[in-house]
């Protein structure tokens, strides 16, 4: 068993920015899929009331792994450093959703699930596609720097990946902040342990597309930026001045805010290839649907809900993110500005590798899905297809079958079933994992929408809710009813 710790300088960034108090908490993350006999490791961070990390816990935290070998496991934390580390070599011969757990003051604390198979499956890398730094010039007395975006991203939050998407717009971007900022995620990206994907904010007016992060490949010369002109769809035109073909995508968030509400009516539609999801969650709030339990504090009157522009036939899967700005990646930092106070979200790509071209290639197509707080497993297919797909489905009344698995850290409430943005099946749920099919009989005929882009179609996702308050939504599978 070997025993990593942040390097000195890592340590220094932590403490710089984030010096934590009284320890209170433990935070477990194992990946989320792993194969029979082969090692995997289990990151810990031990962190105060506010979910920093505590400094000078001079002692050792007991990790219980009792399908693993070794089936425990002690860490131990020097006085004056954060107490944040990874244990690498557990394995676990059996196949199946297991958990760890760690009793520390007097509170049982439980890692993400982690799924064993005894043939590879595709691993799944998570990540936190929304991050403000200092460089945003947003709320900058309480975001950080850079260093701090990365560091903590790696170890604190033990995510697989960051993007750093500071703002531009309104006079907030400049070729010093683009160059500091390009030069910086270069650094701390390294192939096979920790990806950063570029990207930035463009804001935009409402009905021009609302706020969008475009995601890209490389870093340009320089942004585009439409602010005072434009919409999303002649950013989109203008890029390609800087970027090749199928180098970068825009993903339009919290698109129900009230003044850059963010319909995408067809005439700023930039297309499927350059809009391949959308943000459905972030501490600004849920956007899924209109009533659901955890909106924008001030939200737009207009159909800009996710299922809305579903319902209009734009083809987006689902990312989340955080959209801190206090630059905690994936985290539930309490000291974000007082509008930004939901759950944070994360966004799971499913990849064969972790480099910063599988997470753009997985995302574009789709092959993801969003959660919030917790790194929820969710597995489901549709008609035997998975998520984030587009299938023929030519004979409207042949039955629909869905498959779902789902595993959390906390207790599973619901399993919802929604077609076309409307729960069809709820299951409870009661345990903290979870298998469960159901068969859609209903006859499509007078069920589909039709759009100019998809022709006939019907469309379906999973909605999982926890006991903590945690969410995670599987991208939309499309079923094509048209001839």
């Amino acid at each position: 068993m070997e025993i990593v710790y942040p390097s000195a300088f890592e340590q220094r960034v932590l403490a710089e920015e984030a010096p934590g108090g009284e320890p209170r908490y433990v935070s477990l993350v194992v990946p989320s899929v792993g194969r029979s006999g082969e090692p995997f490791p289990v990151k810990v961070a031990v962190l105060d009331r506010w979910g920093h990390p505590t400094l000078g816990l001079g002692g050792e935290v007991r990790v219980e792994c009792p399908s693993a070998s070794p089936s425990a496991i002690e860490i131990g934390f020097e006085p004056a450093r954060a107490a944040v580390a990874a244990a690498h070599g557990l394995t676990i011969d059996r196949q199946g959703l297991f958990r760890l757990s760690c009793e520390f003051a007097g509170e049982v604390f439980h890692s993400n699930p982690i799924r064993v198979s005894e043939s590879p499956e595709t691993p799944i890398y998570w990540g936190d596609p929304h991050v403000h730094t200092v460089l945003s010039d947003c709320h900058p007395d309480r975001c950080r720097s850079l260093n701090f975006c990365y560091v903590a991203g790696r170890w604190l939050s033990a995510l697989d990946w960051v993007s750093a998407a500071d703002h531009v717009s309104n006079g907030r971007g400049s070729p010093g902040k683009w160059k500091e900022q390009s030069v910086t995620s270069n650094l701390y990206d390294e192939p096979g342990h920790f990806a950063t994907l570029p990207a930035y904010e463009a804001s935009l007016k409402g009905g021009c597309g609302g706020d969008n992060n475009i995601y890209m490949l490389r870093w340009p010369d320089i942004f585009v930026d439409e602010y005072e002109q434009g919409t999303v769809k002649t950013i989109c035109e203008k890029l390609p001045g800087k970027l090749g073909p199928g180098e970068f995508f825009a993903v339009p968030h919290h698109t129900t805010r009230t003044g850059k509400h963010g319909e995408i009516p067809n005439e700023i539609y930039p297309g499927q290839e350059l809009m391949p999801v959308v943000e459905i969650h972030s501490k600004w709030g849920t956007s899924e649907y209109r009533g659901n339990p955890n909106p924008l504090h001030e939200v737009h009157g207009g159909p800009s809900y996710v299922v809305d522009l579903l319902n209009a036939g734009l083809r987006l899967g689902f990312i989340a993110g955080t959209d801190t700005h206090t630059t905690f990646p994936g985290w539930l930092d309490r000291k974000e500005p007082g509008h930004i106070d939901r759950l944070p979200g994360l966004t799971a790509v499913r990849a064969d590798e972790l480099t910063r071209e599988a997470v753009f290639h997985g995302i574009a197509g789709r092959s993801c899905y969003a959660a919030s707080l917790e790194r929820i497993y969710l597995d489901v297919t549709v008609a035997g297809a998975d998520m984030g797909r587009a299938v023929p489905w030519p004979d409207a009344s042949a039955p629909r079958r869905i498959a779902v698995t789902a595993a959390a850290a906390s207790d599973i409430t619901a399993v919802e079933i929604v077609r076309n943005g409307r729960t069809i099946n709820s299951q409870g749920g009661g345990d903290w994992k979870t298998e469960l099919t159901f068969e859609d009989s209903a006859d499509l005929g007078g069920l589909e929408f039709t759009s100019e882009r998809l022709g006939r179609f019907v469309y379906y996702y999973v909605r999982v809710t926890c006991s903590s308050g945690a969410q995670a939504w599987s991208s939309p599978v499309w079923l094509l009813t048209g001839d």
